[in-house]
């Protein structure tokens, strides 16, 4: 028979790990629409090139976003991942992609400004258009496949159809020696295509930074 002091003392170590969860995570704080921006675990040699490529020294260096949408009593994020395309992820294995730092996950929390919340619902719906569209390996906007902050850049557009994320002018080379990184050399030449360095697009870090959306939260 169970000893009755053990069954009192996994009963308070699990409710006390429920509310570690809870009060350290905030996940309750989320709403639909939001923006999930995580450091990716460097393990993988394009989140790598991405993090050298796209960020300064001193900044996060964030490497994929995704959507968060509330489905029945579930929460997912809507992204797209070199591996499966356009897909619709359960939020605890988003989290589970960030790198982490004292054992909890890098990750902001982005939401639109309250003058453009009015898009979210049409921005979720036509993420969700996009569920099983391939992942954009050509990071070229006028195709019908989608990188991460692309899929939420053409997801956001204002009542004129405009994305309310500008784009930005692309680079590929390493932010500190200037270089292009080897990755993205041997990346685009296996694709046949020419690396397309100062061509418009997006990127984690800087939609990370734009003025439609505030930081209301971060995991660290």
């Amino acid at each position: 028979m169970f000893p009755k002091k053990y069954f009192f003392l996994l009963s308070w170590c699990v409710l006390a790990l429920l509310q570690a969860c809870n009060t350290s995570y905030n996940y309750d704080q989320l709403k639909e629409g939001d923006l999930l921006f995580i450091v990716g675990r460097s393990t993988s040699e394009q989140t790598g090139a991405i993090k050298r490529s796209t960020s300064d020294r001193g900044e996060i260096p964030y490497s994929h976003v995704g959507i968060v949408k509330f489905e029945d009593k579930d929460v997912y994020v809507i992204e797209a991942t070199p591996s499966d395309g356009i897909i619709q992820t359960l939020l605890y294995e988003f989290m589970q992609k960030a790198e982490k730092q004292k054992g909890k996950p890098l990750i902001a929390v982005g939401r639109v400004k309250p003058e453009f919340q009015y898009i979210v619902p049409s921005a979720l719906e036509k993420a969700g258009d996009q569920l099983g569209r391939p992942y954009d390996y050509a990071y070229e906007e006028r195709n019908d496949a989608f990188y991460c902050s692309e899929l939420v850049r053409f997801s956001y557009l204002d009542s004129l159809r405009n994305p309310i994320f500008p784009a930005v002018a692309m680079t590929f080379k390493n932010k500190e020696t200037g270089k292009t990184e080897a990755y993205w050399e041997k990346h685009f030449a296996g694709l046949q295509l020419k690396i397309p360095e100062g061509e418009l697009g997006s990127n984690p870090v800087d939609m990370s930074k734009s003025s439609v959306i505030d930081i209301v939260h971060k995991y660290y």
